[in-house]
């Protein structure tokens, strides 16, 4: 199974960043050993070995995964003292954080807690893919039998508000309707958060954190009955934090708009790329569609247990497009001396795994791994162990949210293809072959990489089997 293409910034490595771990690479080429890089005088240890990463991953304690987290915290506007009882492990040995990602795989990971969760976010995509929810800032153009969009902006609108609504429940829409399309301006600069940016140099994004902030807040400070549809995740770390004297609805805001964010900002921008790359060949097209025929009900969404386990085209496609699109960056900090490999490591500096140039590594992924091959975990099915194989991180920072995220992408795209009939059209609504958008490797954005800003892809929809 082929559908080899090329496609213009697509695993071509053209950014500073990626020319920086490239050369890195292959400078230490023969050995693989762990290198050091300098950045504004902070020297940094970057990992270039799959078998040093998991290493990296046994040592939880010298090499601390929990700085990250604060950082992350901190950006999100959560106080010293706070981010102080959220790590303090008052003498047992985990700390609130701990407890906290425990409960995200108990939400997440495949059980009773996952089920009803699908349940509800799937169901939510199910109805936001109706022919009359198709309008808003998606919408271009329509007529009697056709609508045009932008399929960047309806990825968006669906994926994000079906999460939401999925998280949170009708509540939070109520104290802010525009919750979504605030976490859409706030998302496209939420990168230049970490890296202290000025609010004049980044206005819109810290205007839209500001009010996904307050939102959560005044959603928190809603009676408990009105909030009885939000996740059990959701109340889970409300009452956690009041549990450890976290009560200001500000800070208990900032950690919830964190939430919203981590589970808002990948799976829209899957599903934009694998539609992409679907319309823009064919022939690929034709025999995923055949593929999923027999998931397909007459009423309600596609059989999901089909799809995952019988699928297997499909289930080679996704991780090509994760390989392909996703740029996943994991750091620690050096809190004791430790040797990985054969480097040993000094406390206070940090350590980077970028592992996307790992997903390019011509040993494990083949001759071709510069191209777009979706057949390629179906052709070799060893990738998906491979130690070089990582979209989802690792260790102690493994996602444990890639259950879900399979899912809501299946559900996106399956409907998609069923439900409506859909052509690429120029953006003056001429049909015609499009430009394949070019991904936006100029920032480091540590996940799924959005297309260059000008770049999207432009769709017009009919429903399946119109005339």
């Amino acid at each position: 199974m082929g559908h080899k293409t090329r496609r213009p910034g697509c695993g071509d490595g053209d950014s500073p960043v990626a020319k920086i771990f490239r050369t890195g690479r292959q400078y230490v080429a023969d050995t693989l050993n762990i290198w050091s890089l300098t950045i504004l005088g902070e020297e940094m240890y970057v990992v270039s070995s799959p078998n040093d990463v998991l290493l990296v991953y046994r040592e939880p304690i010298k090499l601390d995964a929990d700085f990250a987290v604060k950082d992350v915290l901190a950006d999100f506007g959560v106080t010293p003292d706070n981010i102080a009882k959220i790590f303090d492990r008052n003498g047992t040995p985990k700390h609130w954080m701990d407890y906290c990602h425990e409960h995200f795989k108990s939400q997440m990971h495949p059980g009773e807690r996952f089920n009803i969760l699908q349940e509800k976010f799937l169901g939510n995509i199910d109805a936001s893919l109706q022919w009359d929810r198709i309008s808003g800032n998606m919408l271009l153009s329509n007529s009697t039998t056709s609508k045009t969009v932008s399929l960047w902006k309806w990825c968006h609108e669906v994926l994000v508000n079906s999460a939401t609504l999925s998280f949170f429940g009708k509540a939070i829409y109520r104290v802010c309707p525009t919750i979504v399309p605030d976490f859409f301006i706030f998302d496209a600069d939420a990168w230049k958060l970490p890296y202290r940016y000025p609010k004049f140099a980044a206005r819109e994004m810290y205007d839209a954190k500001a009010r996904g902030e307050t939102a959560f807040a005044e959603f928190l400070a809603l009676p408990a009955e009105e909030r009885q549809d939000a996740s059990w995740i959701v109340n889970t770390i409300r009452d956690g934090l009041s549990g450890l004297g976290v009560d200001d609805p500000k800070q208990c805001g900032a950690m919830l708009f964190s939430l919203h964010r981590v589970v808002n900002s990948n799976a829209y921008r899957l599903c934009f790329w694998s539609l992409a790359f679907l319309l823009h060949d064919p022939r690929l097209l034709s025999i995923i569609k055949e593929e999923i025929k027999p998931a397909l009900k007459d009423d309600g969404g596609p059989d999901m247990h089909y799809l995952v386990e019988n699928c297997p085209l499909l289930a080679s496609f996704y991780e090509e497009i994760l390989r392909w699109t996703n740029d996943p960056i994991s750091i620690r900090l050096v809190t004791e001396e430790v040797t990985i490999g054969r480097t040993t490591l000094k406390p206070g500096r940090k350590l980077i795994m970028p592992y996307r140039p790992m997903h390019y590594d011509k040993a494990i992924f083949g001759e071709n791994a510069s191209e777009f091959d979706a057949g390629r975990f179906l052709n070799n099915k060893g990738l998906y162990r491979s130690t070089s194989w990582h979209p989802f991180g690792g260790g102690a920072m493994y996602c444990p949210g890639r259950f879900i995220a399979k899912r809501e992408v299946y559900m996106f795209v399956v409907l998609a293809l069923s439900r409506f009939d859909m052509e690429l059209v120029s953006k003056n609504g001429k049909s015609g072959k499009q430009k394949f958008p070019t991904l936006d490797e100029t920032i480091p954005a540590g996940g799924i990489l959005p297309p260059i800003p000008e770049d999207d892809v432009i769709v017009r929809l009919r429903k399946a089997g119109a005339v």
